[in-house]
C-alpha cells in the first residue's frame, strides 16, 4: 500500500491531470483508472466507427459518460447530460443499471446542469443516476488502486526519505548558469496562511508541509556552494515561475511543473537512477524557495489563515 506521503503525491498529480485532461484525453484518463481497477471486466467502446452510442465505459452494470472541459457552458452541459443518457438508455438500456456522468470540474456542475441531474434523479428513470466529479472518481477508483498501478498512471512519487545531497546538487545545477556574487539572507519563516492563500489542493499542502521538514538539506547545500549561487538559482526559478503562472490555471500545476522541469533538466549521473530520489530532490528545491518567499503569492497583511 502507498504511504500517506505517497498518497498525497498521487492525489495532487491526479487533481492536476483532471484539470489538464479535456475532451478525449479525459475519457482516456478515466479509462486508465477503470481498467487498472477492473481489468478485463471493464469495456470501452471505440467511437471511431459508428460512435460509442453514449457508452464511454462499462463494467458490471455501470455505464460511464465522460465529459472533460475547463470552462463548461451551462446550457451545453445540461443538454449533454440528457443527450448522453438518452443515447445510453436507447442503445445499452438492458445492460445498464447505473449511469454516471463523469466530469473534470472539481468545483462542481454549472447551475443548469446540476438542476438537470436533480430532475433526472426525481424522474423515476429505470436506471440509477450518479454524478462523478473528480473527488468521486478518486474515491471510487483511484484510491483503491495498488501502488504499482498508481505509479504507472500518475508517475513515480518522491522518496519517503530525504533526498541525498548529490541529487539536490544536480537539481540546483540545472538552474545555475552563471555565478553572481550576492549575500545570502537567512531563510525567513513562511508567512502565516501562504499555503491557503495560494489555494493549493490539500494533497499538495501535505506534500509541501512534509518537504519543509527536510529543506535544511537544501540550505546546507547553499551554505557550501559558490557565493551567489542561491541568488542566481532563485532568479532563474522565479522567471520560470512567472512564465508558468501566465499560462497555467492553478498553483498546484505550477508547483508540479517546476518540479518536472528540474527533473528533466538535471544532468543526473549514470549512477543516480533512483527516480524517487530525483523527485524528492526537485520537491525539496522548489519548497525551499517557496518558504524563502521567492515563489508563489504572499498573503496580504490581515489576510492570514492558519500557520503551516
Amino acid at each position: 500500500m502507498p504511504s500517506d506521503f505517497e498518497i498525497a503525491f498521487f492525489h495532487s498529480v491526479f487533481s492536476i491531470r483532471c484539470i489538464r485532461a479535456v475532451g478525449n484525453a479525459w475519457e482516456e484518463f478515466v479509462g486508465e483508472g477503470m481498467s487498472a481497477k477492473y481489468g478485463a471486466d471493464f469495456l470501452q467502446v471505440d467511437a471511431s466507427g459508428r460512435g460509442d452510442k453514449g457508452c464511454d465505459g462499462y463494467v458490471n452494470g455501470l455505464m460511464l459518460a465522460c465529459y472533460g472541459a475547463t470552462s463548461p457552458s451551462e446550457s451545453y452541459v445540461a443538454q449533454k447530460i440528457t443527450g448522453d443518457y438518452a443515447k445510453a438508455a436507447l442503445h445499452w438500456g438492458t445492460e445498464m443499471e447505473t449511469w454516471a456522468f463523469v466530469h473534470n470540474n472539481a468545483n462542481g456542475l454549472p447551475t443548469l446542469a446540476a438542476r438537470k441531474m436533480m430532475e433526472m434523479r426525481r424522474a423515476s428513470l429505470p436506471h440509477v443516476i450518479e454524478h462523478w466529479p473528480p473527488q468521486v472518481l478518486w474515491d471510487n477508483v483511484f484510491a483503491e488502486l495498488e501502488r504499482a498501478k498508481l505509479v504507472r498512471i500518475l508517475g513515480i512519487p518522491p522518496s519517503d526519505r530525504p533526498a541525498e545531497m548529490s541529487y539536490i546538487a544536480q537539481c540546483v545545477k540545472a538552474l545555475s548558469r552563471t555565478r553572481m556574487i550576492e549575500d545570502l539572507d537567512d531563510v525567513q519563516p513562511v508567512p502565516v496562511g501562504k499555503l491557503e492563500y495560494n489555494n493549493f489542493e490539500p494533497s499538495t499542502v501535505d506534500l509541501i508541509t512534509e518537504a519543509k521538514n527536510h529543506t535544511h538539506h537544501v540550505r546546507y547545500y547553499f551554505r557550501q556552494a559558490t557565493p551567489g549561487e542561491q541568488f542566481q538559482v532563485s532568479e532563474n526559478l522565479r522567471m520560470r515561475y512567472d512564465g508558468l503562472t501566465a499560462r497555467l490555471e492553478s498553483a498546484d500545476e505550477v508547483f508540479h511543473h517546476l518540479c518536472d522541469d528540474l527533473i528533466a533538466e538535471a544532468d543526473f549521473e549514470e549512477s543516480m537512477v533512483d527516480q524517487e530520489q530525483q523527485r524528492s530532490a526537485a520537491i525539496l528545491v522548489v519548497t525551499h524557495f517557496f518558504e524563502s518567499c521567492l515563489l508563489f503569492e504572499m498573503p496580504e497583511e490581515g489576510d492570514h489563515a492558519t500557520a503551516v
